[in-house]
């Protein structure tokens, strides 16, 4: 029984982790190309996390999202350090724009992986896993 309680604490206690602006598929599909302009992204998800300029004028803003999240059994007692293990959930969101700050392309890169020590070093786990 007291197993039981402290791996649900433990399940309550995991920690989660993140940093950066999240943007979903749905609203990078929301602007369109040739009509959008970086004050209408802007206006819509805030500032990005990184804004690069090209030698031929195109800028470029980048949302850089990363989550990390402990597995519940990273707590458990004695056995928690063999299949200790952690989440990561990251996205990158690249809008580019011309010399007048028009949209003209628009690329997404979504990843989820699974980083885990000894016996559970493999895909991720949860909610966010995704079938092979």
């Amino acid at each position: 029984m007291r197993i039981l309680g402290i791996v649900a604490l433990g399940a309550a206690l995991a920690g989660c982790a993140s940093s950066g602006v999240q943007v979903t598929q749905e609203q990078a599909q929301s602007f369109q190309v040739g009509k959008s302009t970086y004050g209408d992204v802007v206006a819509a998800l805030g500032q990005p996390t990184t804004t690069t300029m090209s030698s031929a004028g195109q800028k470029y803003a980048i949302y850089s999202y990363a989550a990390v999240s402990s597995r519940p059994q990273n707590f458990i007692p004695y056995i928690g350090p063999l299949v200790s293990g952690y989440d990561t959930k990251s996205s990158a969101v690249t809008f580019a724009f011309d010399n007048r700050d028009v949209l003209v392309n628009m690329t997404s890169t979504q990843s989820n992986l699974g980083t885990g020590a000894n016996l559970a070093a493999g895909a991720p786990q949860g909610p966010t896993a995704q079938p092979r």
